[in-house]
């Protein structure tokens, strides 16, 4: 299988995605330690009742943004095809 950022051959995934070593450390993933740090040090909120609850709505957000994005873009390739001929 092929990285999905820079299609390198890779047998690796992280969460179902395959991602070669040297993309994966250039993510710079946070380390267990800075994790429980930012947990411990957050502050809840009206829309938030734990740090868990924020980064989960978080990735719920993002997912939506994608899927708006590609609507945008399919309908673009849609409309091109469309202009042929």
């Amino acid at each position: 299988m092929k990285c999905f950022n820079c299609a390198a051959d890779t047998n690796h995934k992280k969460y179902e995605i395959p991602i070669c070593h040297s993309c994966e450390t250039g993510l710079k993933l946070f380390t267990d330690d800075t994790i429980m740090r930012q947990k411990k040090e957050y502050k809840c909120s009206e829309k938030y009742s734990s740090y868990l609850d924020e980064i989960a709505h978080r990735i719920i957000l993002l997912e939506n943004d994608y899927l708006k994005k590609k609507i945008k873009l399919l309908h673009v390739l849609e409309r091109l095809a469309n202009f042929k001929g």
